[in-house]
C-alpha cells in the first residue's frame, strides 16, 4: 500500500476517532451536570455502559467482505439463506445450465458472480441490522425510558435461516415470505402488548422460573462468551464429549463437516470406484450391500453395474426422479465450530483474554468505575499492535490478519438495503408453512422476549429496590412491551429476522443502567456503527468474550431466591437453567421450566383432590383445592377479592411483597411448610409427599 494513502486513510481513522470520543464525553458531562442539578443518579456508568454495548453490539454485528473470524453474526446467518438473490439471474451463466439452481451451492472459486451476490446481501444484511436496531433501541430509550438494547434474536435468526427457508433457500418457505411472517408477526406481538394480554399471561410464569430465566440467560451468556467466534475460544467441540478445552492455534484446528450417513457412504463408495477405475460390478464386496439393495432391489437392475455411470445418474445427479434421495457432491460447509487436534491452551489470544477478564474482575473488587469498560478496551489496544503473538492486525495467529487491518484503515463505509429492504411477499400468506413459522416466531419471541425484560426489571429492582411493585410489574411496563413488538415490524420491513430484548442488556444494567438515557447512547453507537463498521470490526472477540463471562457470573446471583430443597421448584428451575446454554435458546430453556412446572402441577393437584375426596383433608374442601392451586389466574384477571374472601387465611399480594409471608396460604393444622412457593399462584402444594402417603395407605 502507497506509505502516503496510507498516512491518509490512518488520519482519517485518528480523526473519525477522536470526534467519537469528543462528542461522547461532551454529552456524558452535560447529562451528568443536568442529572446532578435534579438530583439523579450519576450518568457516568450509563454513558461507559452504552460505550460498551455499542462496541460489543458493532463486534457482533459489523464486518467486511473477505471471511475473517470477526464476522457478523446475524448478517452471517441470514447470508446462508441466499436472501433475494436469484439462481437464474446472479449464477455464472455456464454453471446455471450444467446444474440448474444447484449453482447456489457454490463456492466463491467455482461460481464468483454468486458468492459476489451473496456477500452483497450480507452487507445489506449488516446495515438493515444496525439500522433496525438503531430504530428499535432509540424508541425503547424516547418512549419506554427503559435501559435496553434491542437487536435481531440469536436463536430465532437461526430457526428463521435454517430452518424456515433453509441453506440458500432449500427450505419450503422463501426469503421474502419468511419476511412478511415475521412482519405479520410483529402486528400480532404489538396488539397482544397493546392490550396487556401478554402482561397478563406473563403473572401465570411462576417466579422460580423467572429467577431461574435470569440465572439461566447468565449461565448463556457465559457459554456464548468462551466460544471462538464470541469470545475466549476457551472452549470448543468434541467429538466425543460435545465440547473440551480449546485454545489451540489455528494450525491445529480441525473444523466440522455435517453430512448424513448415507450421504457419506456414497461419497466413499463412489470415491472408490473411481480411484480403484472400476468400470464394472457385481456387487459382492462386503461394503456394497447398501449399494446392493439400492441398485438391486430398489431400482431393480441386475448386475454387473457400472459405478461412474451409476454415480453421476443416480446417486449425484441434480433433481433425479429415482427413489434414491438426491446427494450433494462435495463436502458440505465447514462448520464454524472446530476440535483441537494438539497445542491446547496455548493460543496468545485466548491468555491475552483471560488476563483481560481477571484485570475486569480485580478491578470491580477494588471499585473501579467503568471496570468492564476499561478491560475491554485494554485488551483491544494490545491487539492492535501488529506482528505480535496476540495481535487481530499483521502477523495474527488468527487467520486474515492483513485483510483485517487493511479494512480497518478504510476508516468508514455507506450503508445500503437496496437489496433487502422492502422485499416482503405477503401472497404467500395462503401458505400453511408460513403460517407454522409465523406462529413459531410469535411463541419463540413471547418466551425470549418477555423473559428477558423482566429478568432486566429485576436487575434493575435489585439496585433500586421498589422498582417493581407487588405485582412484578415497572412502570412503562406497557409500552416497553409495545416498542418491543413494532421492533419486529421495523426488522422485517428493512430484511432482518425478528427483533428482541437483548440479553447483553444485562451488562448495562449491572454497570449502573437505570433510565432510557443508557439505550438512547447504545442506540446512536448502534447507528454510528453503520458508517464507522471498519473501526469497531476491529474489536477482536477475546476482548468482549472476558467481559459477556463476567456479566454471565454475576448473574447467577438471582440462583438464591430458589428454594433448591424444594425438589418442585428446584426441578423447573434446574431445566431452565441447564437448557438455555445446551439448546443455545432462552425460549426452549423457558419452555422446559415450565412444562416441568405444569405437569409437577397436574399430578399435585390430582393428589390434593384425591386426598379431599377420601376424607383426609382436614377441613378443606374441593373449593380450597382449586382456588389454592388456580389463584394465580385470579390474580391475572383482577379477581383477588376472590381469593380474600373464600381462601382461609389467604395473604393479599400487596402485604405479601411487603413482608415475608407468601400469599395464596390456607391456615389448617396441616398449613403449608413451603415458605417460596414455585409463584405467588402456588401451583403445587406443600403438602403433597403427604397426599402421596394418605392416597398411598
Amino acid at each position: 500500500m502507497n506509505d502516503d494513502v496510507l498516512c491518509s486513510n490512518t488520519a482519517t481513522v485518528m480523526l473519525h476517532s477522536m470526534l467519537r470520543k469528543l462528542a461522547f464525553y461532551l454529552t456524558c458531562s452535560l447529562v451528568d451536570i443536568l442529572n446532578s442539578k435534579k438530583g439523579r443518579a450519576h450518568f457516568s456508568k450509563n454513558c461507559e455502559l452504552a460505550l460498551f454495548a455499542s462496541l460489543q453490539s458493532a463486534t457482533s454485528f459489523v464486518s467486511q467482505e473477505q471471511q475473517f473470524p470477526m464476522k457478523s453474526v446475524n448478517s452471517g446467518i441470514l447470508a446462508d439463506t441466499g436472501g433475494t438473490c436469484n439462481p437464474a439471474v446472479n449464477c455464472n451463466a455456464e454453471r446455471f445450465a450444467a446444474v440448474g439452481e444447484d449453482c447456489k451451492f457454490d463456492g466463491y472459486g467455482t461460481n464468483p458472480e454468486w458468492a459476489a451476490c451473496i456477500s452483497e446481501v450480507k452487507q445489506n444484511l449488516i446495515a438493515a441490522t444496525c439500522i433496525a436496531a438503531c430504530i428499535s433501541t432509540i424508541a425503547m430509550a424516547l418512549v419506554a425510558r427503559m435501559p435496553l438494547a434491542v437487536a435481531p434474536a440469536m436463536g430465532v435468526n437461526a430457526y428463521f435461516a435454517y430452518t424456515v427457508v433453509g441453506f440458500m433457500g432449500s427450505g419450503r418457505v422463501a426469503y421474502e415470505q419468511a419476511l412478511a411472517a415475521a412482519f405479520v408477526e410483529g402486528w400480532i406481538f404489538f396488539v397482544l402488548s397493546a392490550t396487556g394480554l401478554r402482561a397478563r399471561l406473563i403473572e401465570l410464569i411462576p417466579q422460580n422460573i423467572m429467577y431461574a430465566t435470569a440465572a439461566g440467560i447468565g449461565c448463556f451468556l457465559a457459554f456464548v462468551g468462551l466460544q471462538e467466534s464470541h469470545g475466549l475460544a476457551l472452549i470448543t467441540a468434541d467429538g466425543s464429549t460435545l465440547v473440551t478445552l480449546g485454545g489451540c492455534p489455528p494450525d491445529e484446528q480441525a473444523h466440522a463437516y455435517f453430512m448424513r450417513d448415507t450421504d457419506a457412504y456414497w461419497h466413499d463408495w463412489c470415491w472408490r470406484a473411481w480411484r480403484e477405475g472400476i468400470q464394472s460390478t457385481n456387487l459382492t464386496a462386503g461394503t456394497d450391500a447398501t449399494a446392493y439393495a439400492y441398485f438391486v432391489n430398489t431400482m431393480g437392475l441386475n448386475p454387473p453395474i457400472n459405478p461412474s455411470y451409476e454415480c453421476s445418474t443416480n446417486i449425484f445427479a441434480s433433481g433425479t426422479t429415482t427413489p434414491f434421495p438426491d446427494v450433494r457432491l462435495g463436502l458440505p460447509n465447514r462448520s464454524p465450530n472446530y476440535s483441537c487436534m494438539g497445542k491446547q491452551l496455548q493460543s496468545p489470544t485466548m491468555w491475552l483474554g483471560i488476563f483481560g477478564g481477571a484485570l475486569m474482575v480485580i478491578w470491580m473488587v477494588r471499585g473501579l468505575q467503568a471496570s468492564i469498560l476499561v478491560g475491554i478496551l485494554f485488551i483491544t489496544f494490545i491487539s492492535w499492535i501488529p506482528n505480535q503473538g496476540a495481535t487481530y492486525f499483521q502477523g495474527s495467529p488468527i487467520p486474515g490478519g492483513q485483510d483485517r487491518y487493511n479494512y480497518f484503515v478504510k476508516g468508514a463505509t455507506v450503508p445500503s438495503v437496496a437489496m433487502t429492504g422492502g422485499k416482503l411477499e405477503f401472497s404467500a400468506l395462503s401458505n400453511g408453512d408460513v403460517w407454522v413459522a409465523l406462529i413459531t416466531f410469535l411463541y419463540l419471541d413471547f418466551l425470549d422476549a418477555t423473559s428477558t425484560m423482566f429478568t432486566m426489571a429485576r436487575m434493575i429492582n435489585d439496585k433500586v429496590p421498589g422498582f417493581l411493585n407487588e405485582k412484578g410489574q415497572w412502570p412503562r411496563q406497557f409500552w416497553t412491551m409495545t416498542v418491543d413488538g413494532l421492533a419486529i415490524v421495523v426488522g422485517s420491513t428493512l430484511g432482518t429476522s425478528p427483533l428482541t430484548v437483548l440479553a447483553e442488556s444485562s451488562v448495562g444494567v449491572r454497570e449502573g443502567g437505570r433510565t432510557g438515557i443508557s439505550a438512547l447512547v447504545i442506540g446512536l453507537g448502534f447507528g454510528i456503527s453503520m458508517f464507522l463498521s471498519p473501526i469497531f470490526a476491529s474489536i477482536p472477540p477475546y476482548a468482549t468474550g472476558p467481559a459477556i463471562v463476567f456479566v454471565g457470573a454475576l448473574m447467577m446471583e438471582h440462583c438464591r431466591h430458589v428454594q433448591w430443597e424444594d425438589v418442585r421448584q428446584a426441578v423447573p428451575a434446574f431445566l431452565t437453567i441447564l437448557l438455555m446454554p445446551l439448546t443455545y435458546s432462552i425460549a426452549y430453556g423457558v419452555l422446559a421450566g415450565l412444562l416441568s412446572a405444569i405437569f409437577l402441577w397436574i399430578v399435585c393437584f390430582f393428589m390434593d383432590a384425591v386426598t379431599v375426596l377420601v376424607g383426609r383433608g382436614q377441613g378443606k374442601t374441593m373449593r380450597h383445592v382449586w382456588l389454592d392451586n388456580t389463584c394465580s389466574v385470579y390474580l391475572a384477571i383482577n379477581m383477588e377479592h376472590v381469593l380474600i374472601d373464600e381462601l382461609p387465611d389467604y395473604v393479599p399480594r400487596s402485604a405479601a411483597h411487603a413482608g415475608s409471608q407468601q400469599h395464596c396460604e390456607l391456615d389448617d393444622s396441616e398449613k403449608f411448610q413451603d415458605s417460596a412457593r414455585s409463584s405467588p399462584s402456588a401451583l403445587i402444594k406443600a403438602n403433597a409427599e403427604k397426599s402421596i402417603s394418605l392416597v398411598a395407605a
